[in-house]
């Protein structure tokens, strides 16, 4: 079966040739054009087989469902642990049986993990057992984890990262006082399976549970601060500022280890996401404007409690990562790229600071912070060419422009005139980002060819 790892690993090499010129511009395009077909077709297959199972699982539910009420105790726990066993079975058949259809093995398999999680509630209905939805999640988490150790099968593996976030939403909701530390037991199986199998979609989702554990976890231990003249707001975004940078520096730890060098832009991603989307919000002045009107001049007289003494621990962890990185690095685009992190880093530290003087003062900064780290970051995404970063940036950047333009016009202008004015910047911009985009990365392209070669 052709990967996608492969076939890029073959363009790449493909281009070194046509260079070379061991083969013509043409047998490069008919070789590319072929081996796209194959993966289309692969991709193709997948979805089909994968949208084929979930309707014949949902079927079946539903079959039994509709008619529950008319089967017997013992032929209904049967019926449940045959279809569990039947498509296990014959998945496993199809799956590892030389000369069978692979895909269809593994469609079945996650039939049989969608019936296991589906049996766990009819059975708990059977016997009249009280269990709340969490429990129920769980166990069918931990039921299934072992087909992803046994049988290494990626639709199940990603079944799991997804019951993760869910299990831990529902026990939120249960006991929302209560803080789950089992979580991270749950996180490092899933963590693990997805670094064994290199899959990067189990890996974003763990780091989307990490965020909703870690909003919870925060959310309680700064509440106490809400009876004290301290902006939550602000707490809240630095605290998710300060975790960017620390997956940042995990994507720039991944990029020097071949092994999981892949890793390395889901980590870049996720830490610019959290940096930039954290630092737009603290744009705004209104969110210092409301909290001044609320407390009054008792704002400026009382300062962090001891608790968010964790949000320093974040940045001064995320930046002792960051110094002991500049001193193993040889790479000069690298040594750049995590000076230039780590510089802004320290900057947002000293914007949190401000927040006592004035609200124009502390949102004037973001804003100046938010427009620096993106022009930063769209030279280091060209120097180091990685385009997803680079048009990340841009449309942040392009958000953020048009923030700033319904700020300042919004009750200057007519609104006729504002939208129209609007409409002309928007499509005219738009056209520029778009030229210029296409332009930087072909040079991106042409700079990695020119250093592969």
């Amino acid at each position: 079966m052709i990967s996608k790892a492969w076939i890029k690993k073959l363009f790449k090499e493909i281009s070194l040739w046509t260079q070379e010129g061991i083969i013509r511009p043409e047998q490069a395009d008919r070789i590319k054009q072929k081996y796209s077909e194959a993966l289309a077709y692969n991709r193709l297959v997948s979805t089909v087989f994968i949208l084929g199972s979930v309707l014949i699982g949902l079927g079946i539910i539903l079959f039994v469902a509709s008619n529950w009420q008319y089967i017997g105790r013992p032929f209904k726990i049967a019926l449940i642990f045959c279809c569990i066993l039947a498509f296990n079975i014959t998945g496993y058949y199809f799956r590892f049986e030389k000369g069978k259809s692979a895909k269809l093995g593994e469609a079945l398999l996650f039939i049989g993990a969608i019936s296991f999680g589906a049996g766990i509630w009819l059975i708990a209905q059977m016997f009249n057992i009280q269990y709340n939805y969490a429990n129920g999640v769980l166990y069918w988490m931990i039921g299934i984890l072992p087909a992803v150790f046994l049988l290494r099968s990626q639709p199940i593996l990603i079944l799991s990262s997804l019951l993760l976030p869910v299990w831990l939403g529902v026990a939120i909701a249960d006991d929302y006082h209560k803080i789950i530390y089992s979580f991270f037991i749950l996180q490092a199986v899933i963590l693990y399976l997805a670094y064994r199998e290199k899959q990067k979609a189990a890996l974003i989702i763990s780091i989307i549970a990490t965020g909703i554990w870690l909003t919870h976890y925060f959310y309680l231990r700064l509440e106490p601060t809400r009876q004290l003249a301290v902006n939550i707001h602000l707490l809240y975004t630095n605290l998710f500022i300060a975790y960017g940078f620390i997956l940042y520096y995990l994507g720039m730890w991944h990029y020097r280890n071949n092994n999981f060098a892949s890793f390395s832009i889901v980590y870049k991603l996720f830490g610019i996401v959290f940096i930039f989307i954290n630092n737009y919000s603290l744009t705004f002045v209104q969110h210092y404007r409301d909290f001044y009107d609320r407390v009054g001049q008792q704002a400026k007289s009382v300062y962090m409690p001891v608790d968010v003494l964790i949000i320093y621990l974040f940045y001064l962890l995320a930046g002792m990562l960051f110094l002991n990185f500049i001193f193993k690095l040889k790479s000069e685009e690298n040594l750049k790229e995590a000076k230039a992190v780590l510089a802004f880093l320290f900057i947002q530290v000293i914007a949190m600071h401000l927040w006592p003087f004035s609200d124009k003062i502390i949102s004037a900064s973001y804003n100046v912070v938010l427009f620096a780290e993106i022009v930063t970051f769209l030279y280091l995404s060209y120097l180091l060419n990685e385009e997803y970063i680079f048009r990340l940036s841009l449309y942040i950047f392009a958000l953020d422009v048009l923030t700033r333009y319904f700020d300042a016009f919004w009750k200057i202008l007519p609104r006729s005139l504002f939208f129209m004015i609007g409409g002309v910047i928007l499509v005219a911009g738009g056209i520029y980002m778009e030229k210029k985009r296409k332009s930087i990365e072909e040079r991106m392209k042409n700079k990695a060819a020119g250093q592969t070669a």
